[in-house]
């Protein structure tokens, strides 16, 4: 061990002279010559030679081991010299004595020199591998000052070893220590050794965690003398740790809060049923799996649920994880066909499955779940394989009710549309009904004068036959209006329609003594259903009749004009009633919607649905005096080419 730690030496410390070693070589050869004189030529009856153990200790405390070895050598050949030039071949016992007391100190003296020189050159060597190393070290006595401060130090403090040497470096480097610093001592002096993580501050300011090792060095007494402290940089470990603390922090906080159940399992022994199946030859997995039901139970029993989270305990009411169900088979019912369908998901390599499943909760109710598996490529990882469990009874308990309420919405629509559909023939056939009644009583009382008026009759009973088919047909076509068919569409003079509506209320508008002005433009052709058109004219006039009730006879006046403008149609009807209120203008249009007592409010429901059936428009016009004004507005009939 000694030698290897000599051999990490640097080339020339164990060897060759460098030039700071000749002024000692010289100083060890005027020595040598000065003693080597002196016992030579001089009568001291003593052991001069033993002098040359101070040349021995000037050469190891200079030359390398291979100059000591040279320098022990030469002293023993000048003893050996100077003894031979004053005695020669006489063996005197004195003089022999001195002779061997000499050679036996200056060989124990080199023995020693040497021995301390392996001893410097060894530590040494630990030295220069303290000073190499990455870790600081530092060795500080029992007063915190600091003896030994190594490269590794300097590199990760900044502070050079020649400034901090006999310092406080913990004060200097403003360590914080895990526990109080009287605590920290007393483990040392307790245990000999103490270790722990500190935050200390470089020199320029930024700040390290460092992994501190202490170890007790203790004297020949056993008496506390020195600590020797390692100190390795973990800072971007510790930065390292706590981001990964705080990432699986966050992700268990989102791992236990999501709203959504997360289970995780161990899919492995499925794996291993699955593979043996194929290993038996079994090569149609779905045939296998409808034909073997008992199979499937038992790869379910084989599922362990590793760990939930807090949803998956609220949702199957279990109160802790502890307590939770150890297999899938434990909340699945037998019944359940989707781990069927799971299997083959697992079996054929799918990277997913999702799927919608009843669960048995921990009271023995049920629980509506969409479950969604994430399988790893490769069919590795399947110890761990989490399943997100989405609670759906809620969902399905409201779709089950809004499916009710849809079909009691739709039954109660076809009611309320039935109901819109006889009030809208009721209202449309009533002015037919109320001309029958009228020409029939005009052919009784014809009937009843004496003598008979009998053309007066015919012609009333002519009029009753012609009321009556337009009642039917009132009826067929508002129907079909209703039922959103195609209107029946002709060729019509629109001035001839307007006359003929006008003559089937001539009666009702003499009665009221109302005056009907006529401005019709000449020429102007529709295409579209007669007979729709027409009552729709009879609903125009027949309101303005109403609106004139409170209109003295004389002032009651209904104006129906005719025009092309802007390439369509326009037919005004005005009246001199009281007009439209300004709260009403928005909803004079709406079904069911009237101001009369004994009112509907479906003419202009009815007539804006005619309107619209013919591509058209209908409103409320701005008149120039008082009452009120209905435009209406139709395309005009395209000549079809000869």
């Amino acid at each position: 061990m000694n030698r290897r730690l000599i051999e990490l030496l640097p080339a020339g410390e164990d060897g060759g002279l460098h030039a700071w070693m000749r002024p000692r070589v010289a100083v060890i050869l005027l020595l040598s010559a000065l003693i080597f004189v002196i016992d030579t030529f001089t009568e001291l009856a003593s052991a001069v030679a033993v002098l040359y153990a101070l040349v021995l200790m000037v050469a190891g405390d200079g030359l390398p081991r291979r100059g000591v070895m040279a320098v022990a050598a030469a002293c023993v050949a000048l003893t050996v010299v100077s003894y031979s030039l004053n005695h020669g071949l006489q063996l005197e016992p004195s003089a022999l004595l001195r002779f061997l007391f000499s050679l036996a100190a200056v060989s124990v003296t080199a023995v020693l020199t040497l021995r301390n020189l392996a001893a410097r050159q060894i530590h040494r060597a630990q030295a220069r591998l303290l000073d190499v190393t990455a870790d600081a070290i530092v060795l500080r006595d029992m007063a915190n000052q600091v003896l030994f401060w190594n490269r590794g130090a300097e590199a990760l403090y900044g502070w050079p070893g020649a400034q901090i040497l006999g310092r406080d470096h913990h004060a200097l480097l403003g360590s914080r220590f895990p526990a109080p610093m009287e605590a920290v001592r007393e483990a040392l002096l307790r245990d000999g050794c103490w270790e722990g993580l500190l935050e200390q501050q470089r020199r320029t300011g930024e700040t390290v965690v460092v992994s501190s090792r202490w170890q007790l060095q203790r004297d020949r007494k056993g008496r506390p003398a020195a600590i020797l402290e390692t100190n390795t940089d973990v800072t971007a470990r510790e930065a390292a740790a706590a981001a990964l603390a705080a990432s699986e922090e966050r992700y268990r906080t989102i791992f236990e809060t999501l709203p959504v159940g997360i289970w995780e399992h161990d899919f492995r022994p499925v794996r291993q049923a699955l593979e043996a199946l194929r290993a038996d030859g079994v090569t149609d997995m779905h045939r296998y799996l409808a034909e073997h039901p008992d199979f499937v139970a038992e790869t379910r029993r084989m599922v362990r649920v590793t760990n939930v989270n807090a949803t998956a305990l609220r949702m199957l009411g279990v109160p802790c994880k502890e307590m939770f169900f150890s297999h899938l088979s434990d909340f699945l019912p037998e019944t359940d066909q989707s781990f069927a369908r799971c299997l083959i998901a697992i079996d054929e390599g799918h990277p997913a499955f999702v799927s919608e499943a009843t669960l048995r909760s921990a009271q023995g109710g049920e629980v509506d779940i969409i479950v969604a598996l994430n399988f790893p490529p490769g069919g590795k990882g399947l110890d761990r394989i989490q399943g997100s469990v989405l609670d759906v009874t809620e969902r399905k308990r409201m779709e089950t009710a809004l499916e009710r309420m849809r079909a009691e919405l739709d039954r109660t629509t076809r009611v309320a549309t039935m109901g819109e559909l006889s009030a809208a023939i009721a209202h449309e056939v009533n002015q037919p009904l109320s001309a029958i009644r009228a020409y029939a009583d005009a052919a009784r009382r014809w009937l009843s004068r004496d003598p008979p008026e009998m053309q007066e009759a015919r012609t009333a009973i002519e009029d009753v036959l012609t009321a009556a088919h337009h009642g039917g047909e009132v009826v067929r076509r508002v129907r079909r209006l209703l039922a959103k068919a195609e209107p029946e569409h002709m060729l019509i003079d629109l001035a001839a329609l307007i006359r003929d509506a006008m003559h089937l209320i001539r009666r009702d508008i003499l009665e009221s003594g109302t005056a009907l002005q006529l401005n019709l433009a000449p020429g102007v052709m529709l295409r579209g259903d007669r007979v729709l058109l027409q009552q729709l004219l009879i609903n125009l006039a027949t309101n303005a009749l109403q609106a004139m009730q409170a209109t003295p006879p004389g002032q009651r006046r209904i104006v129906i004009t005719s025009r092309v403008i802007g390439g369509e149609a326009e037919i005004a009807v005005r009246d001199t009633g009281p007009g439209f209120a300004a709260e009403c203008e928005q909803r004079a249009f709406d079904a069911f919607f009237t101001t009369r007592q004994d009112g509907m409010g479906l003419g202009l429901s009815v007539g804006r649905s005619t309107v619209l059936a013919h591509e058209g428009r209908i409103g409320i016009g701005q008149p120039a005096g008082a009452g009120a004004l209905i435009l209406v507005h139709l395309p005009l009939a395209v000549q079809e080419p000869a």
